[in-house]
């Protein structure tokens, strides 16, 4: 079965390259192209595709805001967010939106389809030059909540060495193969860290994990 790719980007070079590329890939199929952000939400209310692609400076609606909305329509849709490395200020915000991966514009085919599969197997995606960019920002910050950092020292040894993993985009399965662990091990702590990191989900978790350089 092919992954059905919806592209949102307003630059039509950039989008037409991408969809270039990405035909050459067997089981992916671009189904959709979008110009801005509204245009991608219309399209998922109509039609629900696997993953989109989504840049984040966009007219109308931008990505952020796009996502946000998508995320409310159809959870399950799979969503990378697509920047450039003179956007990041706009990435630590990305990361609330709910979306599954943080990808810069530049990444080679190969590997963009590689996180397009990392993401379809359920697994968080961080580029590394993004997660130094979110770690840059919150360093630059005031400490941070007091609270927030009780959690982390309250988390356990094995939670602790989970968290970073799923900061690195592993999903359950990946770490419990790595730790030599049940999948039902893996989940019931990933349920521990979640609670005690007082989040909703992994991706505020692997935040959490920057902001406290537990990677």
């Amino acid at each position: 079965m092919s992954i059905k790719i919806l592209i949102a980007e307003d630059h039509d070079h950039t989008r037409q390259g991408l969809i270039y590329g990405l035909e050459k890939y067997e089981n992916i199929e671009v189904v959709m192209e979008a110009v801005n952000g509204q245009e991608a939400v219309e399209f998922v209310q109509k039609s629900n595709p696997d993953i989109i692609l989504m840049d984040i400076m966009m007219p109308v609606l931008n990505g952020i805001k796009a996502t946000q909305k998508i995320k409310t329509i159809n959870s399950d849709i799979k969503i990378i967010m697509l920047t450039s490395y003179n956007e990041k200020e706009q990435v630590l915000s990305a990361f609330n939106s709910g979306a599954n991966a943080y990808c810069l514009k530049n990444i080679a085919l190969d590997d963009l389809v590689n996180v397009i599969k990392t993401v379809m197997d359920g697994s968080l995606w961080i580029d590394s030059s993004i997660a130094g960019y979110i770690l840059e920002i919150l360093q630059s910050k005031s400490k941070g909540n007091e609270s927030q950092k009780e959690s982390c020292i309250n988390l356990t040894a094995r939670e602790k060495e989970i968290l970073k993993l799923i900061a690195n985009g592993l999903n359950n399965k990946d770490i419990a193969e790595k730790l030599c662990l049940s999948l039902h091990t893996v989940k019931n702590h990933v349920r521990s860290i979640i609670h005690k990191l007082a989040v909703s989900d992994r991706t505020q978790a692997a935040i959490i994990a920057l902001k406290e350089n537990l990677i």
